[in-house]
């Protein structure tokens, strides 16, 4: 039997070499302000080629989402990462936008590139250094309303899959557009669907809309398609990712301002058998604690 001690050094040698592990870095990297965009929001979104990204008017808030919140593990998304909320830093990180070309040795995957890849950029040229912490804030949780849920089981083949190291298939002009797994599709009529949706995704898509993160409470695991018609109103989104939920009072529900359609709530109870209730969760968020300006390329 090894001694005791021999058990502990080896842990801490194993817990150093991974504390000390480099992340992997993009080769070549070009960051130039761009003055050139138009209101703040969210930029291009990113394009991506066998080991290139290419970012256009980029806020750095929003890529410390993508990086840290959204890809973190490097391998798959988070997906209460696309709400997460990025907090602290000087005021430029929400006005200065960035054009960002990074060139990596090989083929790396997407999830790699945009996120551990990402984030060695950021520390080394932001000087950016975070934290997480997790606090108590407003939440809605989605139960089962009176009479049960109505949740239709996704359809074999009723998607495609969705691969990370690939862009999402595009419209093809007179044919329907392409249905990847979990993603949403809305139309200007207050529809909303979903094939092939985890509750996680579904949950995801409706904090995006709503004033505050989703908790799934129903107990019923699946993937799910699903099919909702609702106030056109109630599907724009109501926070800019990475910045602060725009709260409203928890005891007063948001409701439809278009007359044509139900709001998410009254949808949501009516046609999925799905209820909205108030309440308070502990939520992660990102802090930032040092960020300087990007230096010269």
């Amino acid at each position: 039997m090894k001694p005791k001690w021999i058990g502990i050094a080896m842990a801490a040698m194993i817990e150093s070499t991974y504390a000390q592990a480099p992340r992997p870095e993009f080769e070549v990297t070009a960051i130039k302000p761009n003055h050139r965009c138009g209101a703040p929001g969210r930029g291009s979104g990113g394009l991506t080629s066998p080991g290139r990204m290419t970012l256009e008017c980029a806020e750095l808030r929003d890529l410390i989402l993508t990086a840290d919140g959204i890809y973190a593990n490097g391998s798959t998304p988070n997906p209460g990462g696309f709400q997460m909320q990025v907090l602290g830093g000087p005021g430029w990180i929400d006005s200065d936008r960035y054009d960002v070309v990074a060139k990596a040795e090989g083929n790396p995957p997407r999830a790699r590139m945009y996120g551990p890849m990402l984030q060695a950029l950021l520390a080394d040229r932001f000087k950016l250094k975070l934290h997480r912490e997790t606090r108590d804030v407003p939440v809605y949780l989605l139960t089962s309303a009176k009479g049960g849920a109505k949740l239709q089981v996704a359809r074999e083949a009723s998607c495609t899959p969705a691969d990370l190291n690939r862009p999402l298939p595009q419209s093809v002009p007179g044919q329907p557009r392409p249905r990847v797994c979990g993603s949403t599709i809305t139309g200007p009529d207050g529809t909303f669907d979903m094939h092939g949706a985890a509750t996680a995704n579904l949950c995801t898509q409706l904090g995006i809309r709503l004033d505050r993160e989703v908790i799934y409470k129903t107990g019923i695991r699946g993937t799910f398609d699903i099919h909702l018609e609702v106030s056109h109103a109630d599907l724009v989104p109501r926070f800019l990712a990475g910045g602060p939920v725009m709260q409203s009072d928890p005891s007063t529900p948001a409701v439809a301002t278009d007359p044509m359609g139900p709001s998410i709530f009254t949808a949501l109870q009516q046609q999925l058998g799905l209820k909205l209730e108030s309440a308070k969760g502990p939520v992660e968020v990102l802090v930032i604690d040092q960020v300087e300006q990007p230096s010269e390329n």
